[in-house]
């Protein structure tokens, strides 16, 4: 646990170095995990279409719903981080032990398990709702089906100390771990997709039962790993949990879950209704979400060092260092977003040329289109940043309820609504959707400092 997240130091310097500290290797964590993906639609192509159109959407809808649900652990993490500050001011136990925390993250984890379940196991029946042509349900239900072998180990091990290590300031295991978890994924998926290392050749499903070993495998290295730490041992033994702190932690997370799939559902839905455009706009889609989502990966990150670092210093009940961290955390947020759609703003034709074969017809149209919608994504990075790392913040001063509020109202209102009347009965096509988008996250990036303000200045 580095000194950072317990420094008592509450200046400037001391609080952006704090928060950088966490942000990096979560960020860089997290970037090695989008690259599993990747490789595994490059590997699935190189069998055919079918393949990569069965595995990509099943993969797809897998990680999006335990992305959604995983969102609802975020107030284990506000606990641990609040109590250890208040343990480090002297209003706790000194030398706390948090091992109730963490077992009732775990027990949650559980728990959560279930909705996801519930979502994915009839998932022909999803196919069958978005109209995925009759090819894919079989194969799709099939490779969803072993995918959910791994729910597990991906959901309640992975997930969880996803959330827990960077409240006790051990966020570099992950950054140890994921990278790793990508190699394997990859070996794995080769291996098994064409029957390398002396595996059966399993082709489509081999990429499945891959992503569901590399979850078991990685979940028994982290936690051999985080055993491996002294100072974690003590929290990490699991013991009965206590129903009001699980009852606490649920009420923290379940608007984080509402929240998350409010933000999910805008951007699958916008990919939806770009398909009704033509192949080439949904190509555009495809290409400006690949490169927004990467370069999101430091905003998210900060926001998950400012939720540990605002509920830290509200547990040791200094508000004014609470406020500074939560303050840095947006302002370097909204350093790396400027930076970031400075990028989008500067080149996007050569961004959109690495993804689509401009000398194509097919290719050149999509590029065009993807000019445009990086555009678009560049003035909402500012909005999306300060979004974000408001929301950790909020996270931290045990705010989930009226933020998921705004968030759904502002998606509602401007994604779905203003988005489809944009595109539909203004004829901007999918230009509209992403200007919807971008009034979603331009709302809500308005929206969420300013209840930010108001709860920093009655926080205790």
């Amino acid at each position: 646990m580095h000194s950072l997240t317990e420094s008592r130091t509450t200046r400037w310097p001391a609080q952006l170095a704090a928060l950088t500290h966490i942000a990096l290797p979560l960020s860089l964590s997290q970037i090695s995990e989008m690259a599993m993906g990747v490789t595994d639609n490059i590997l699935l192509g190189g069998i055919g279409a079918a393949a990569l159109a069965v595995g990509g959407l099943s993969t797809g809808l897998f990680f999006v719903t335990l992305v959604t649900f995983q969102a609802g652990l975020g107030g284990v993490s506000v606990l641990i981080a609040r109590a250890r500050g208040e343990a480090a001011a002297g209003r706790g136990a000194q030398g706390r032990n948090f091992s109730g925390l963490v077992s009732a993250g775990f027990a949650c984890a559980v728990l959560l398990c279930v909705p996801v379940l519930a979502v994915l196991l009839p998932v022909e029946a999803i196919f069958r709702a978005f109209g995925e042509p009759e090819a894919i349900l079989v194969p799709g239900t099939r490779f969803m089906h072993i995918l959910l072998g791994s729910l597990f180990p991906d959901l309640v091990v992975i997930g969880l100390l996803r959330i827990v290590l960077p409240a006790f300031g051990s966020e570099r295991l992950l950054l140890a771990t994921m990278p790793f978890m990508a190699l394997v994924n990859g070996v794995m998926n080769a291996a098994l997709i064409h029957g390398w290392l002396g595996l059966p050749a399993l082709g489509l499903w081999g990429s499945a039962v891959a992503s569901c070993v590399t979850g078991w495998l990685i979940a028994f290295l982290l936690v051999a790993l985080c055993w491996r730490q002294a100072e974690l041992r003590p929290h990490l033994r699991l013991v009965r949990p206590q129903w009001p702190v699980m009852r606490t932690m649920l009420r923290l997370g379940l608007p984080l879950t509402a929240a998350t799939g409010a933000e999910v559902a805008a951007f699958q839905i916008t990919g939806l209704r770009a398909g009704h455009f033509g192949t080439d706009a949904l190509a555009a889609h495809q290409v400006a979400v690949s490169v927004t989502s990467l370069l999101f990966m430091m905003s998210l990150a900060l926001s998950q060092a400012a939720n540990v670092r605002v509920a830290y210093w509200l547990g040791a009940g200094d508000r004014r260092a609470a406020g500074r961290a939560a303050w840095g955390a947006m302002g370097l947020a909204l350093a790396w977003s400027v930076v970031s759609g400075g990028l989008l703003l500067a080149c996007p034709a050569v961004i959109a040329g690495v993804y689509l074969d401009t000398t194509s017809p097919g290719g050149a149209s999509a590029a065009a289109i993807a000019v445009k919608l990086l555009r678009i994504a560049a003035v909402y990075q500012i909005f999306d940043g300060l979004q974000v790392t408001a929301a950790g913040a909020l996270r931290a001063c045990h705010d989930t309820l009226v933020p998921m509020v705004l968030i759904v109202v502002s998606y509602t209102l401007c994604t779905f609504i203003g988005g489809g009347w944009l595109a539909d009965a203004q004829g901007l096509g999918v230009e509209g959707l992403w200007y919807g988008l971008a009034g979603g996250l331009v709302a809500v990036g308005i929206l969420l400092p300013i209840r930010l303000r108001a709860k920093l200045r009655r926080a205790a």
